[in-house]
């Protein structure tokens, strides 16, 4: 059972939230990022959580390839790239085409060649490729986990919604995403966290966990490709977009064993990205959790396929 948090706590944090995207704002963008930038610092260094999770996760992905040293600045980079991310939040809605493009490049556009699913990952200002690809003239649709909150999950989504996104509530999204992509829409989905449903067991950084079998799941059915997305910022705060050719879908007529393959290679492929600048992945995020309903689920069901 969920633990019931403050009610005022709760409310606090809303209003201190939306108080933060508001006065970010109306900030140069240079200021807000400073901002930004110094909110996670100041978080991973006084909050033992934050900076705790982010170095277990971190051993747990490299082990002995890296020092304790460069583990604890890819930790303080990744609470840092937090605070920046929550600080260009407000940005949402002024990135019209022009301010857009100036902001961001976009890489591999030309591989959106109808409806499609794209898989990314809480790296960079994951909360800008769908407003970016919208300034390019894409008709996106991202799933999204609904806040616990109901107040600061309307800000949210307001923000999110505001240049033209549609947002889909992640629980039973399975037939408006359909319906959307019948519709010719792109539909992006973050594939980088733990999930609670509908999950199968992968690796990532060569460990066992779960992932979302969403993507292949829509693939399989919807008969669409599933493109790779990434949102990198460079060192002079300019962000690349990079649109990957699609992974391989093809069928061996095994069901199980496809949704495995392509659930995998969803997760090779983010891997792949996030190594190249570890700095920028959400390692506060508990990405290795054990799901013991899941385990017991899947180990049943596999004992059942043994024995059919």
């Amino acid at each position: 059972m969920a633990k019931r948090r403050n009610p005022a706590l709760v409310w606090l944090s809303t209003t201190l939230s939306v108080a933060f995207a508001r006065l970010t704002a109306i900030l140069p963008l240079s200021l807000a990022r400073g901002l930004g930038r110094l909110c996670g610092r100041l978080a991973y260094y006084m909050i033992p959580r934050v900076r705790n999770v982010c170095l277990q996760n971190l051993d747990h992905a490299y082990g002995d390839s890296i020092g304790r040293s460069e583990m604890r600045r890819i930790a303080r980079e990744a609470a840092e790239n937090v605070g920046i991310v929550a600080a260009e939040f407000s940005r949402i809605s002024a990135l019209d085409a022009a301010t857009a493009k100036s902001l961001v490049t976009v890489n591999g556009l030309d591989h959106i060649k109808g409806p499609c699913f794209l898989v990314g990952a809480h790296m960079g200002n994951w909360e800008w490729f769908a407003p970016v690809l919208v300034a390019h003239g894409v008709r996106i649709a991202e799933v999204v986990r609904p806040l616990d909150d109901p107040r600061l999950n309307a800000f949210v989504d307001r923000t999110r919604s505001a240049c033209g996104v549609r947002t889909i509530a992640k629980e039973r999204s399975g037939p408006e995403i359909l319906r959307l992509l019948r519709e010719g829409w792109v539909v992006g989905v973050l594939v980088d966290q733990s999930p609670r449903e509908a999950a199968l067991p992968v690796t990532f950084f060569g460990k066992p966990c779960w992932a979302t079998v969403a993507p292949a799941m829509v693939a399989m059915r919807a008969k669409i490709p599933i493109h790779p997305i990434t949102i990198v910022r460079q060192s002079n705060g300019h962000y690349n977009v990079t649109i990957s050719p699609p992974i391989d879908t093809s069928r061996t007529g095994n069901m199980r064993d496809d949704l495995l393959a392509i659930t995998q290679r969803c997760q090779d492929a983010i891997e792949a990205e996030i190594r190249k600048t570890p700095g920028q992945w959400l390692w506060l995020h508990r990405r290795w959790k054990e799901r013991p309903r899941l385990d017991a689920e899947w180990r049943a069901k596999e004992e059942k396929s043994k024995n059919g």
